[in-house]
């Protein structure tokens, strides 16, 4: 790298181009609170899925992971479920609710 001549140096000073390090300063403040926020945002993740004891400790990439097999979990329990309402099942707890309804209609 050539060295700067001292006209060069002097118009830096001049310019305002010494507020550098400040910006960067700023900058690496503002992606230290970014990855803050990421950070807690996996952490309350990985405490919503069932499977994952609280003291385990996961990537950020098993975590998603994890999430998605249990959203698509999810996903398979309710299409499962609309399929039995279409064939014309009622779930045995849907039975008792209705009953314990119509029983205290009556009295």
């Amino acid at each position: 790298m050539p060295r700067r001549r001292k006209e060069e140096v002097e118009h830096e000073l001049v310019s305002g181009k010494t507020h550098k390090p400040q910006q960067r300063n700023a900058a690496n403040a503002r992606e230290r609170s970014r990855m803050r926020i990421l950070s807690k945002a996996f952490s309350r993740l990985k405490t919503t899925l069932p499977w994952v004891p609280p003291d385990t400790k996961l990537s950020k990439l098993d975590t998603l992971r994890l999430a998605s097999s249990y959203i698509a979990h999810l996903k398979q329990i309710l299409d499962h479920e609309e399929t039995l309402q279409a064939a014309g099942f009622i779930h045995p707890l849907n039975l008792v609710c209705t009953h314990a309804i119509a029983t205290n209609l009556e009295l």
